[in-house]
C-alpha cells in the first residue's frame, strides 16, 4: 500500500498558478542548489484552481523536513540567515525595477524576468518559512518579522504576471489558469475554458483536469484535511481578532476580483483571504471575516487602517455563511454569527 499523504490546505486566494508553479519547483530545487540537500518527502505542494481561485494544499510531512532542514542551519548562528537575507533584498532590487516598468508582451524580457524570479521564490521560501517556524532562534525571528513586515514580494509578482498575461491576449477571468511551461507561450482560451472547471496540478508538473473530490477518491493515500468536512447546521463560526468592534450586515462571499465587484455598501466581506483587487471592495464593506490569515495578513491590516471589524482565521466562514446571510461580526470575541439565513 502506497504511504499516506496529509495535505492540509493553507491558502485560497485569487492568484495565478503560473507563479505559484515557479514556488513550488523552486522551493524544493533552491534548497538542493543553495546546501546541497535533497528533499525524502515528496510531493511538497498540490494546487486545485478553478474559475473562482486557486488552493494551496501542503504536505504536513515535506513542509516538516524542509523546516528541519532550515533550522539545522540557523541553530548553527545567523550566517546562513543573514546571506540569505542579503541575497533576496538584492534579488528584490532588480524585481522592483521590472514591476515599476509594468507590464509587457516582449517574450524575451518575460524570459529574464523568470530566471530572476526563480532565484527571488528560493530566497523567499527560505525566510518566510524560518519566520514561521515556532523553533526558529528569537533573534532570527525579530529579524525576519521586520523584513515580512514590508514585503509585497507575492503580491506584486502576482500582479505582474497577471497583467504580463493579459499583455499576451489572455482574459484576466482566465490568467490563473496559465501553467508555468506556458508562460509566456499561453495556451488556447479554449483550453484555458477547459481548465477552469477544474485542475489538479502537484508540485507545478503533473497537471489533471478534474475536480478536487474526485481526484482525492482516485487517490486513496492522499488525505485532504477538512475537504469533506461537513457544516451543516453550523450557525456561527469564530477566529482571531483583526481588529475590535461589532456590526451587522448581509454576507458577500468573495474569492475573486469579479465577486468583489459586486459588493455593496454596508455588507461583510466573507473570503478565504482578501487581496489588494479587493480594496475598493473592502472600502463600501462594513466588516471582513477570512478563513485564513494571522494578525498580520491583508485583511487584518486594511482593517486597521479603515477602523473596521474583522474577524480573521475562521477556517470554514466561507463553507458556513452564504451570500445574503444577515450576521453579527463581533470582532471583540472573534465571533461570527448568523442571525438570520438569506
Amino acid at each position: 500500500m502506497s504511504k499516506k499523504i496529509i495535505w492540509q490546505k493553507k491558502y485560497e486566494r485569487d492568484c495565478n498558478l503560473a507563479f505559484e508553479g515557479i514556488w513550488a519547483r523552486e522551493t524544493q530545487e533552491f534548497i538542493y542548489r543553495r546546501l546541497g540537500v535533497k528533499m525524502q518527502n515528496s510531493p511538497l505542494v498540490l494546487f486545485y484552481v478553478n474559475h473562482e481561485n486557486l488552493q494551496i494544499w501542503e504536505n504536513e510531512a515535506a513542509f516538516k523536513e524542509y523546516k528541519d532542514i532550515l533550522l539545522k542551519e540557523n541553530r548553527k548562528g545567523n550566517n546562513f540567515i543573514d546571506l540569505v537575507i542579503k541575497d533576496y533584498k538584492n534579488i528584490l532590487l532588480d524585481l522592483e525595477k521590472i514591476w515599476e516598468e509594468g507590464a509587457t508582451k516582449d517574450k524575451n524580457k518575460i524570459k529574464e524576468y523568470i530566471e530572476l524570479l526563480r532565484e527571488g521564490v528560493g530566497l523567499f521560501s527560505i525566510w518566510y518559512y524560518v519566520l514561521i517556524d515556532d523553533r526558529t532562534p528569537k533573534n532570527i525571528t525579530l529579524k525576519l518579522e521586520e523584513l515580512r513586515s514590508k514585503d509585497e514580494f507575492f503580491a506584486k509578482n502576482d500582479t505582474f504576471i497577471k497583467s504580463c498575461l493579459i499583455a499576451l491576449g489572455v482574459k484576466r477571468e482566465l490568467a490563473n489558469l496559465v501553467l508555468p511551461e506556458e508562460f509566456p507561450e499561453v495556451p488556447s482560451e479554449k483550453v484555458l475554458l477547459k481548465r477552469a472547471e477544474g485542475l489538479v496540478s502537484i508540485d507545478g508538473k503533473n497537471n489533471k483536469i478534474i475536480s478536487l473530490k474526485a481526484f482525492a477518491k482516485e487517490n486513496e493515500n492522499y488525505v485532504f484535511e477538512g475537504l469533506n468536512e461537513n457544516v451543516a447546521g453550523i450557525k456561527e463560526v469564530k477566529g482571531q481578532i483583526g481588529n475590535k468592534g461589532i456590526v451587522r450586515g448581509r454576507v458577500r462571499i468573495v474569492k475573486n476580483y469579479k465577486q468583489a465587484d459586486s459588493v455593496k455598501p454596508g455588507e461583510v466581506i466573507v473570503s478565504p483571504m482578501t487581496t489588494p483587487d479587493f480594496l475598493v471592495a473592502m472600502k463600501k464593506s462594513a466588516a471582513f471575516v477570512t478563513n485564513e490569515g494571522g494578525i498580520i495578513c491583508h485583511a487584518g491590516i486594511v482593517a486597521r487602517e479603515m477602523g473596521k471589524p474583522c474577524v480573521i482565521g475562521t477556517k470554514i466562514a466561507t463553507q458556513v455563511f452564504k451570500n445574503g446571510d444577515y450576521v453579527e461580526v463581533n470582532a471583540n470575541t472573534g465571533v461570527v454569527k448568523i442571525i438570520k439565513n438569506q
